[in-house]
């Protein structure tokens, strides 16, 4: 029985605060899948492969390094291990007939109801990937949490390298909220989230979601993403910034070195 993986429905926010103000939302549906439940998803539905080619897939080769490690292995490189009833979970969308792309995947390690530790991975349109351990959560009440970091990741071209990001994370129920701002010389530039309610991941939800909702997953990221960015450099006529080399030692893809961050552990 799949006791702990949900589907959720929601929407993903992103609101430009400068140098121009610039939002848009858009609905959305994303996963959270126990990852020690991936296994016995795939026995419960042919739509839903792990590592298997199937319409609704999840790999071990797109997350982290993308090794022959499973996620739970790679994430052995970044978090502590599991400690007595934590369980981790991933926060994303699955390659629909084989495509997707994640702007960003979360791994939520859980202990009960208390968030513990997170790892925010980051994919950017220039095929490179990098990993924001979060080890020093803030409790901000019962169910909401935060953490900062420095930026040291190339991601929108409209954005240099300067900041850092507040993330807050808030798990209530079945709510699910997590968000990222982006923070420069003391005032808040950019913020983004994505929140939703949760359902059970039951074989009648993932039938539901690959024949009415696929274009609210990952699937559509691609293209709502070249929309926005056209709209930032044609119409608001935003400065581009050029992707420098990746440098930080938490870039776990280079495109321009695609061996070397592969099987490091």
């Amino acid at each position: 029985m799949i006791e702990h993986s949900k589907i959720y429905r929601g929407k993903v926010t992103h609101e430009r605060i400068g140098p121009v103000d610039h939002t848009f939302t858009y609905p959305m549906t994303f996963f959270s899948f126990a990852l020690d439940e991936l296994k016995e998803i795939e026995s419960s539905t042919s739509l839903f492969g792990y590592n298997q080619s199937r319409p609704l897939r999840i790999s071990d080769s797109d997350f982290l390094r993308g090794s022959s490690l499973s996620i739970s292995e790679q994430l052995n490189e970044f978090l502590p291990p599991e400690k007595n009833d934590e369980r981790t979970f991933l926060i994303s969308s699955p390659r629909y007939f084989g495509y997707a792309f994640n702007p960003v995947n979360f791994y939520l390690r859980m202990d009960g109801e208390t968030l513990t530790c997170v790892v925010a991975e980051v994919n950017n349109t220039f095929g490179d990937r990098h990993i924001y351990p979060l080890n020093d959560l803030k409790p901000e009440g019962p169910s909401k949490w935060t953490a900062s970091c420095a930026k040291d990741f190339h991601v929108s071209p409209f954005n240099d390298m300067s900041g850092e990001y507040h993330f807050t994370f808030r798990i209530e129920n079945n709510e699910l909220f997590l968000g990222v701002d982006l923070w420069k010389n003391g005032e808040c530039a950019m913020k983004t989230w994505i929140e939703g309610r949760g359902l059970p991941l039951t074989v009648g939800q993932v039938i539901r979601h690959a024949l009415f909702r696929p274009f609210d997953t990952a699937i559509n990221s691609m293209p709502r993403i070249l929309w926005q960015a056209a709209i930032l450099y044609y119409r608001k006529k935003l400065q581009v910034y050029k992707r420098p080399s990746p440098s930080s030692i938490h870039t776990v893809k280079d495109r321009d070195k695609p061996d070397d961050c592969r099987d490091i552990i």
